[in-house]
């Protein structure tokens, strides 16, 4: 048995089993482009900008119909992000004069977007570090085809472990019979603390070093008043 204590961002004590969910901040290959490519990129880009933005659309709908407000504001902060020229005019630039593929121009500028955030004092700026990478992962992901994964699938009866959670990652457990949320990161205002609360489910976070010591299939229990964890109990 091995106990954890965080900090209960929302109440409610649960026995489940461990679902581990990886970091989505992947790493994408820098790829050289020739003067006569830049077209291309750019035009993938633009495809893939608008893509996410249908996505988000759809999602803020969801999440005005079924979680509130709160957690809508979230992913209009998300769309209002893809729509500022201050973040993706550099990435154009960079494609154009870096000669670079757009997931690596996407990447380094979102890098350079959350390096900006997480140094701020505020922590309400620090913690649009979450957003940018969610945002991030959403943009490359249609890039290079690959579809939302369901991380949904097979979660009846489980507790959703996590370095941290996105808003996207968080609001696609919504009825999916997910028992709970514990995270390493994170806070009372993070995004996991505002879904957890909107879904009315169970959530522990800032635990610090749940995700090196669980293991997919484990035992776990979650109380969210305590802000306790235990495995293998």
């Amino acid at each position: 048995m091995r106990e954890l204590r965080g900090i209960p961002v929302s109440s409610g004590v649960v026995i489940g089993r461990v679902m581990i969910l990886n970091d989505p901040r992947e790493r994408v290959q820098r790829r050289s482009i020739t003067a006569d490519e830049v077209g291309s990129e750019h035009a993938r880009f633009e495809q893939a900008l608008e893509a996410s933005l249908h996505d988000l659309a759809k999602m803020r709908a969801e999440a005005e119909q079924h979680l509130g407000t709160e957690a809508a504001a979230i992913f209009a902060f998300h769309q209002g992000m893809l729509r500022d020229r201050s973040l993706t005019e550099p990435i154009r630039r960079r494609i154009e004069e870096e000669k670079v593929n757009a997931e690596h121009a996407v990447q380094e500028q979102f890098r350079v977007v959350a390096e900006m955030f997480a140094s701020m004092r505020d922590s309400a700026f620090q913690t649009k570090v979450d957003d940018v990478w969610d945002l991030n992962h959403r943009v490359i992901g249609h890039l290079v085809g690959a579809h939302e994964r369901d991380a949904a699938r097979g979660t009846e009866g489980a507790v959703v472990v996590a370095p941290d959670l996105t808003p996207t990652q968080t609001a696609m457990f919504r009825g999916k019979g997910v028992l709970g949320f514990a995270t390493d990161s994170g806070g009372p205002t993070s995004h996991t603390a505002i879904f957890a609360r909107a879904l009315i489910i169970p959530a522990v976070v800032g635990l610090e070093r749940l995700v090196e010591n669980a293991y997919d299939g484990q035992t776990i229990i979650l109380d969210g008043d305590r802000g306790v964890i235990v495995l293998d109990p």
